[in-house]
This record gives C-alpha cells, sequence and structure tokens, in this order.
C-alpha cells in the first residue's frame, strides 16, 4: 500500500489547491457538499490501490425507515473488507453547527464495531473565513502557541479529544434526538482524534479557501455512556 502514510496531506493540499483553482475558473458557485466528492475521489484513487466507494451505507442504519444513513467515501480491499472511511463537511455561506459535526463525528466513531480493521477520517474544508468563524474557539490543529480556552476540544501532539459533556444544551438536545432513531448507534462521552492537518498551514493573504483533515480513532470503551 503506497502512500498512505501522506493520506492527510495529500487530502488536505489537494482538496485546497482544486478549490482555488475551479474558483478562478469562476465556478466557485457550484461548490456545495456534493462537489467535492470529485477531488476526494481522484486523490483516493490515486494514493491506494483499494477499491474507493462512495454514499455507502452505514452499518448502524435502521432499516426500513426512510433513507439510511450513508458514509462518504468507503475504501475496500479485495475481500470487499472496509479498509478505510471519509466524511466530509463544507462550510460555505451559511455556517455548519457544531452538532452536525459531531454527529458526523460519532458516526465514524461507531464504524469500529462492524469493520474492525477500519480507519476513520474526517475532512473539513471551505471558505477560510467561516471556519476560522466555526473554529474561532478553540483549535482542532496543535499549536503550542493557542491562546483558545473551550473546553469542548483539547489539542496535544498526540490527541484532539472532543469532550461531548461540554456541549451546550442545545447541541447536546441535537445530538441525543439523532441518537435515540438508530439504537444501534453506541454513545461515548468523548471522541479521541489525531490532530487535524491543515492547508495551508496558516493564514495566507488573499486564500480563500482552507482543508482540515482528522483521524477519528477508535472508542475507548470506559466512555461509554446512555445519553448525553
Amino acid at each position: 500500500m503506497s502512500n498512505l502514510e501522506n493520506i492527510q496531506r495529500r487530502v488536505s493540499e489537494g482538496v485546497s489547491g482544486w478549490l482555488l483553482f475551479e474558483f478562478n475558473c469562476s465556478r466557485g458557485y457550484l461548490f456545495n457538499e456534493k462537489y467535492l466528492s470529485y477531488p476526494i475521489g481522484q486523490i483516493l484513487n490515486s494514493i491506494t490501490e483499494y477499491k474507493t466507494l462512495t454514499e455507502i451505507n452505514h452499518p448502524c442504519s435502521n432499516s426500513g425507515q426512510g433513507r439510511p444513513l450513508q458514509v462518504d467515501f468507503v475504501l475496500t480491499d479485495k475481500s470487499t473488507k472496509w479498509k478505510y472511511a471519509f466524511e466530509a463537511k463544507w462550510i460555505a455561506g451559511s455556517l455548519i453547527s457544531l452538532g452536525s459535526i459531531i454527529w458526523d463525528l460519532i458516526r465514524l466513531q461507531n464504524l469500529g464495531t462492524y469493520h474492525s480493521e477500519v480507519r476513520c477520517y474526517f475532512i473539513l474544508a471551505g471558505f477560510d473565513k467561516k471556519i476560522n468563524l466555526l473554529l474561532k474557539d478553540f483549535d482542532i490543529c496543535h499549536n503550542k502557541a493557542s491562546t483558545k480556552k473551550n473546553e469542548i476540544a483539547k489539542t496535544n501532539s498526540t490527541y484532539l479529544i472532543f469532550d461531548l459533556l461540554k456541549l451546550n444544551k442545545s447541541t447536546t438536545a441535537y445530538l441525543n434526538k439523532k441518537i435515540n432513531k438508530y439504537p444501534n448507534f453506541k454513545l461515548y462521552s468523548k471522541i479521541r482524534c489525531r490532530p487535524a492537518h491543515r492547508s495551508p498551514k496558516n493564514d495566507i493573504i488573499n486564500m480563500t479557501f482552507s482543508t482540515y483533515i482528522f483521524e477519528v480513532l477508535k472508542p475507548d470503551g470506559t466512555h461509554i455512556i446512555n445519553k448525553l
């Protein structure tokens, strides 16, 4: 398997560069979450020998209750075992809520119950100013000089940890409502990740877009809870 060590760098740099290219070709009006599937799929196909599938049903989905939950990208080996899974979130004109991001992380966190070998990644891409607004109170990249004090997400050189017990009431209500629809989901008080890789690495004048990607690690069983 080639270049998987660079998967975070390749995706973050490739998606940001593609967005800037498309924007300068006057195609910015096309941008949405679905539009991201093209560069992400192209990059994943180029750096792995696995089969790249899109919009695959989540194994925790309920049967017979409308459209099932889906995973944006799944990479499988020749025996169809899930090896990698990716969720992507597009940040544009209307700001995405923190709750919707946490929900994606919970969905990724639960994949390990059904696919023991899978490695999960979350991609956050879009307009740099909007992402900065979303992350204004905390960092998802390790930064020793950071003065941000939000207790929801804490980062060191090894881990990025989201503490779900620190979420506000409206966010916990949103998540509890989501989880109640899917009894097969397990809920954990913490989501443990690797710190995000960002491209561009620093704020650059006139750089309109940025892309973050981080690995969502398998949950610690001691953190399992019934509800938030």
